[in-house]
């Protein structure tokens, strides 16, 4: 990672800084549904949130996936999640399931087992 992408997240709010910690337990890019569902602010917060990441230059529009957002530099996600430590990320990663359960639904194989289950 580079010196300027530490520099943008040193300038960012606090509730920026948190979406971005939700992104990074998101892996392939976070869509604005589950974002709204995992931070649990208005949407104005959200919209504000999220316009100050992207004009950052730290999250970016994922392409073919509408309303998805992901990190310009991958190297900050696993700085992120590196910050966060092992007794933070399970928790995130588990609210984060959560959302995308809500958002999505149950997975189509019905679980970890699949159809054999």
């Amino acid at each position: 990672m580079t010196n300027d992408s530490v520099d943008k997240l040193v300038d960012l709010s606090s509730g920026a800084r948190r979406l971005l910690d939700y992104v990074a337990v998101l892996p392939g890019g976070a869509r604005y549904a589950v974002l709204r569902h995992i931070a649990r602010i208005s949407e104005e917060d959200m919209v504000i949130e999220l316009r100050e990441v992207v004009a950052a230059g730290v999250l970016a529009a994922v392409p073919g996936q509408p309303n998805a957002y992901d990190f310009v530099d991958p190297s900050v996600r696993e700085i992120l999640l590196d910050v966060m430590g092992p007794a933070r990320r399970p928790r995130l990663e588990a609210k984060a399931e959560a959302a995308r359960r809500r958002v999505d639904g149950p997975d189509d194989y019905g679980g970890p087992l699949g159809p054999f289950a």
